[in-house]
């Protein structure tokens, strides 16, 4: 294998890919990254079992072939080569030679046949949603933080993402709090061999991290293939691939309350500073020390007591209702609020011991739900 590339542009996809390399492994090879060869373009893969990461970009390639090198050394080589274009050589016993610049390195790579393959199969998917992916990314980013990742319950630490013609939906649950993000745009399309009108799957939280961290807040497209097993997700150079949850999510509709007693308007960012300057007293008492709405002649007033001091705040809002008086857990309180993206938002009560539901004044693009501590 001999090739010639761009180093910044090996950089870039050298980062991509290493967000599905394993740091450590009873396998060598899935700490490394594989290289391999196609026509004008070199491809780099990672592949830790969980998720697995595809980037190629452009290269003049004299001789195909294909190796896997550390991740780390690999990277760390790149990154601190000076030159503009990178040139490999791989010899037959997989030890290859980098040089760019002034700079000259021989490393030792691993049979690239013991590399394990990701689930690309165009053959088997079930479906393809498009959408761009900033609004891919606002429906993970508003809903991930509520999935229990390290919960008992596997179906509790993935994601629900749902959609159809003109709508996606994204719902995580952790029996504490939920919280659903919705978009409906006529950009967003389905289309499937199998005519489904409808998608639900459920995808890891932890690998919808990892995407978050190679894709961008751009109108660009991004194609998610869905299998019986698999998630596949491709925008620009890049497929991402994961392993998906199988079985089935709850129902999320029975948890959101269809009624309540109080209803309050405010400003979420009058309320979110306010419990933030309330948490700054939560130290050791985090999950025992419960931030205080108390709620009555259109005032809440906010108070928490800790081992470190009190802190007492009041905002005027408009109320509709009867008076409450409820606790939370500051992080999941701050969690809700901080996903909020409307200036005005309203707080739903059905009892000081019920969930306290956010949601828009107008619409009903995001649901918040978050349980009380008992006081």
């Amino acid at each position: 294998m001999i090739f010639s590339c761009d180093r910044n542009q090996l950089k870039e996809c050298i980062n991509i890919v290493q967000k599905a390399v394993a740091a450590h492994s009873s396998m060598p090879v899935l700490e490394g990254i594989l290289i391999t060869t196609d026509a004008d373009k070199i491809i780099l893969t990672g592949n830790n079992l969980e998720i697995g990461i595809e980037a190629s970009l452009e290269a003049t390639v004299d001789r195909n072939g294909a190796v896997v090198v550390n991740s780390r050394l690999f990277g760390d080589i790149i990154n601190k080569f000076t030159g503009d274009i990178v040139t490999c050589n791989c010899e037959e016993n997989n030890v290859l030679n980098l040089k760019c610049g002034n700079s000259k390195f021989k490393i030792t790579g691993i049979n690239a046949d013991q590399f394990p393959e990701i689930a690309k199969s165009k053959d088997r998917d079930l479906y393809c949603v498009s959408m761009e992916q900033r609004q891919f990314r606002e429906l993970v980013r508003h809903t991930y933080y509520a999935t229990g990742i390290s919960s008992p319950n596997i179906i509790l630490t993935g994601c629900f993402f749902e959609a159809s013609q003109g709508k996606a939906n994204m719902v995580g649950v952790d029996g504490y709090r939920l919280a659903y993000r919705k978009i409906e745009k006529e950009n967003i399309t389905v289309t499937s061999p199998e005519n489904y009108q409808k998608i639900g799957t459920i995808i890891p939280s932890r690998s919808l991290v990892e995407l978050l961290k190679v894709t961008d807040d751009t109108e660009k497209t991004i194609n998610i293939y869905g299998s019986a097993k698999h998630v596949r997700f491709e925008f620009e150079n890049v497929i991402f691939v994961c392993r998906i949850i199988e079985g089935d999510f709850i129902d999320y509709n029975k948890i959101l309350p269809d009624s309540n007693l109080t209803t309050v308007r405010l400003k979420g960012y009058e309320l979110l500073s306010a419990v933030e300057r309330a948490s700054l007293i939560i130290t050791n008492d985090a999950g025992r020390a419960p931030v205080i709405l108390d709620i009555e002649n259109g005032e809440i007033k906010i108070d928490c007591e800790t081992s470190a001091g009190t802190v007492k705040e009041l905002i005027s809002v408009d109320m509709v209702g009867e008076n409450v008086k409820i606790g939370f857990n500051n992080k999941f309180l701050l969690d809700a609020l901080k996903a909020v993206d409307t200036d005005d938002i309203t707080l739903s009560f059905s009892g000081p011991m019920k969930p306290c539901l956010i949601t828009p004044v107008n619409g009903d693009d995001y649901k918040y739900l978050v349980l009380p501590l008992k006081l």
